[in-house]
Formats: C-alpha cells, structure tokens, sequence
C-alpha cells in the first residue's frame, strides 16, 4: 500500500524561503518552530515540564505503535 503515510521534513527557513509557490503547495501542514527553542526555554520551569511531558507521552505513543504493528 503506498501512499498511506506522511513524511515530515525538517528544513531551514532560508531554503523554505527559496521553495516556488507550486512546491510550498505540495505539503499539507507547515509548521514554523525556533531551531534554538529549548536554548532559549531551558530555565523556564514550566516550559521544561511540559517539555519532558511531550517527550515521555511521544516515546510512549511511538512503543505503542511499535508493538501494534508487530504483533
């Protein structure tokens, strides 16, 4: 079955930047982040709580669906 999953690119705003329209319309969510984001949170408790939150539900989610497709 090709075509049921998604692919999700980490890319520089510079070369976003060069992208055409007609190629920018090609992707179905577009997201825009900080590169430096946790430099720039890392002495913000709460940030660094939902931080880690995030991170374990991420890994617990990724297992999950690890041992559904392997069983």
């Amino acid at each position: 079955m090709q075509g049921d999953k998604e692919m999700f690119l980490r890319m520089r705003e510079d070369d976003f930047n060069t992208l055409t329209q007609g190629q920018r319309e090609i992707f179905t969510y577009v997201e825009v982040r900080e590169a430096n984001e946790y430099e720039n949170n890392k002495s913000d408790s709460n940030y660094l709580s939902l931080h880690k939150a995030k991170r374990k539900a991420t890994k617990e989610v990724q297992e999950y669906l690890f041992n559904k497709r392997h069983k």
